[in-house]
């Protein structure tokens, strides 16, 4: 899905704009797009990730369909451990845990599906992580929910962990107030192609 990728705009102004965009594709657009996102997605090279940290799609907030990678995953590379975050609501960080088929999962207070309990995965083990968006730009800085999240969890990470945003829009010229702290992707899947930064 293209976007007009001239104009600049702050985080804010954004969140408003794409998230509202968002809301207004169909179940069949969202099934269609997240589907060549996967196809795509299934292009990059997976050498040397062992730990892949994912995201369950939120119910409500018309996101990516990230479980179609998943499945992708756990057919074809076996060999990868999934891992999935739980979130403590209070202080907005994440714990890590790994993700099998029979891993039991809730949905807490913020509509967010989360593993119970399991094998827990420090952020330095993780090789890869798909990253959830709202918008993206062509330096690779990111638009999300604006609670802190994910700029939290990728902080503690290793450096040399492969961010992947997967998007339904193609990127904005820039976001007007990224800045040196923020976190940038490292590539950016949406249904056109791949964005390498």
């Amino acid at each position: 899905m293209t976007a007009n990728v001239a104009f600049i705009m702050d985080k804010a102004s954004l969140r408003k704009l794409y998230t509202q965009k968002r809301s207004e594709l169909s179940s069949f657009q969202i099934g269609e797009a997240s589907a060549t996102v996967a196809q795509n997605f299934a292009k990059l090279s997976l050498a040397g990730i062992k730990y892949l940290h994912a995201f369950y799609p939120i119910v409500g907030k018309a996101e990516m369909d990230s479980l179609k990678i998943i499945e992708w995953l756990r057919e074809t590379q076996p060999e990868i451990n999934l891992v999935l975050s739980k979130s403590d609501l209070k202080n907005h960080s994440l714990s890590h845990f790994i993700w099998e088929e029979d891993t039991p999962l809730a949905i807490n207070s913020w509509g967010i599906t989360e593993p119970e309990h399991g094998e827990l995965v420090e952020s330095g083990q993780l090789d890869m992580i798909l990253v959830p968006l709202l918008v993206f730009d062509k330096r690779g800085n990111r638009v999300g929910y604006g609670k802190g999240f994910y700029d939290r969890f990728l902080s503690q990470c290793r450096p040399d962990v492969q961010k992947v945003g997967l998007s339904f829009f193609d990127p904005i010229e820039e976001i007007s107030d990224a800045n040196q702290f923020d976190i940038t992707l490292d590539v950016c899947i949406t249904p056109n192609k791949i964005w390498q930064f």
